[in-house]
């Protein structure tokens, strides 16, 4: 059975190479650019409070260091940057997103919290980091780089100027970028053109009427804390691309996503195959526990889907919104759905908020364009998530993989690429092999980490003849629905103990 699998994706990756150099990059591109229309959304305006600058006053706190441990092997260091507002609000949650990720990964996690900053300022903070540096997650809305071009190429006949936010602008290390007429907004780009490291935004503010900026990061992180400790069930095994007819015939839509899960476990739906294509089945299949990754490609704005034939309605992000969505997570192919930056609808959020932060959805990262244009070229990114590559680093491997063109349709159809939610999901996360039902401490253990966390099931126990001691400026976490303290137990000034009562949960079905 492995050799008939390994045959059909064999030739369904030279399937895929064949159409590309049967039209060449460049036509590939501009064929898609043709199949967009009016409703496909390009912003040409911005938040003036994005366009207002900061008065100067620029500072940054180190919050939360915690060292790389023996155990790390996916990822080296990840840089939490969190606006110190909202971190005095959700101090607990915040820290704890840190104490899961480096439970997890291992990795050096390290927090710093910043007020009235520029993009200038996170930039430079970035870069004083940036040794072993694997990705940036921004908590908050932290100031955007935005970048401008007199015309658009992602969409034919479109010569307007148009502006977005552009975190490839966070994302480069060793690029250069100009703003040559001094508006703020970059305006030319030259170098490798391409990310040293992920970005990732965990941002409520701009949820228009639906939820409010500090009730829907608490959600969020308390949603997306249930995953890392296997409260949240993960198949491992279906995958959904609902594509408009626009691009039903391009296998690059149709099939790609099997890398993910395999060629046998996905469905592709497109109307030409489908008599119940459109906005109604969409939704239901939103709502279907068989689907954990989805890929949707459709015309939109930032506020809605365009409808998909002539019998459907538009979807809009409120709709979006209190429909519940199953899945784990989602590819966007949609013009502007994640352009949390539009306000000219200033009642709507923005629909990959709509997907991500609704009380209904279980979805904990999309990736998606700030702009018209997306990712295409999927052969680069799902293979990296079915090897269980973080959301964040499938996007950096896409980016330094894929086939380049020119750098005027590069720039319009993909530096708007960018993460919403956690960028460190990954979709073979599984506790089944690390979930203890029962851990007995005797003493602190790694002294030389300043975090020590314990996870259970079912009982953590300082037995009576222990002797656990935390040192001081040493923080411990004991998490587990039973937790007994027997012996001698000290928490001297400056240490810190937080006992939780979750524990984790077999969360694979195998």
């Amino acid at each position: 059975m492995k050799k008939i699998f390994y045959s059909i994706m064999v030739i369904l990756c030279i399937m895929l190479t064949l159409s590309q150099k049967m039209y060449g990059q460049d036509d590939i591109y501009t064929e898609l650019s043709n199949l967009f229309n009016e409703y496909d959304h390009s912003p040409t305006t911005i938040s003036s409070r994005y366009t207002q600058l900061p008065n100067g006053n620029f500072s940054h706190t180190q919050v939360l260091n915690i060292p790389l441990s023996n155990q790390a092997e996916l990822l080296n260091k990840v840089l939490i940057i969190v606006d110190s507002t909202l971190y005095s609000e959700l101090t607990f949650e915040i820290n704890r997103y840190a104490y899961d990720i480096h439970h997890v990964y291992g990795c050096n996690v390290i927090m710093e919290s910043v007020n009235s900053e520029t993009c200038i300022n996170i930039k430079g903070l970035i870069l004083s980091y940036q040794n072993n540096l694997d990705g940036c997650v921004f908590i908050g809305d932290i100031a955007p780089a935005f970048y401008e071009a007199i015309k658009d190429y992602a969409i034919q006949g479109n010569n307007s100027y148009v502006v977005w936010p552009c975190d490839m602008y966070y994302m480069d290390l060793t690029g250069t970028w100009n703003d040559l007429d001094n508006n703020n907004i970059f305006d030319q780009y030259s170098g490798d053109k391409r990310p040293e490291i992920f970005i990732g935004r965990i941002s409520t503010a701009n949820m228009g009427d639906l939820i409010g900026e500090i009730e829907g990061m608490r959600f969020y992180l308390n949603k997306n804390h249930k995953y890392w400790i296997g409260h949240r069930k993960v198949n491992k095994r279906y995958g959904l691309t609902y594509t408009n007819k626009d691009w039903q015939n391009n296998p690059e839509f149709m099939d790609t996503i099997s890398y993910l899960y395999g060629n046998c476990y996905y469905d592709s739906i497109r109307p030409k195959y489908y008599q119940q294509f459109g906005d109604k089945d969409y939704l239901r299949k939103l709502n279907n526990n068989r689907y954990e990754f989805i890929q949707l490609a459709a015309h939109s704005d930032f506020y809605y889907h365009c409808r998909f034939n002539i019998t459907s309605s538009n979807i809009y992000g409120d709709t979006i919104y209190n429909n519940t969505i199953k899945a784990l997570g989602i590819n966007l192919f949609c013009c502007s759905a994640c352009c949390w930056t539009d306000d000219s609808q200033p009642n709507y959020a923005f629909l990959g908020g709509d997907y991500v932060y609704s009380p209904n959805s279980e979805i904990l990262c999309a990736v998606g364009c700030t702009k018209a244009g997306g990712m295409y070229q999927f052969q680069y990114f799902y293979p990296q998530l079915g090897n269980a590559k973080t959301m964040g680093q499938a996007l950096v491997y896409w980016w330094r993989h894929k086939e380049l063109i020119s750098h005027n349709s590069e720039i319009s159809w993909n530096f708007g690429l960018t993460i919403v939610g956690d960028p460190l999901v990954n979709f073979y996360h599984c506790t089944n092999s690390t979930c203890e039902d029962y851990i007995e401490l005797n003493s602190y253990g790694n002294s030389s980490s300043s975090l020590s966390y314990n996870l259970a099931s079912g009982k953590i126990v300082i037995p009576q003849e222990g002797a656990y001691s935390i040192p001081s400026g040493k923080h411990c976490i004991l998490n587990a629905p039973t937790v007994e303290i027997n012996g001698p137990f000290e928490c001297p000034l400056g240490a810190t103990l937080e006992i939780l009562n979750e524990g984790c949960q077999d969360n694979c079905d195998e």
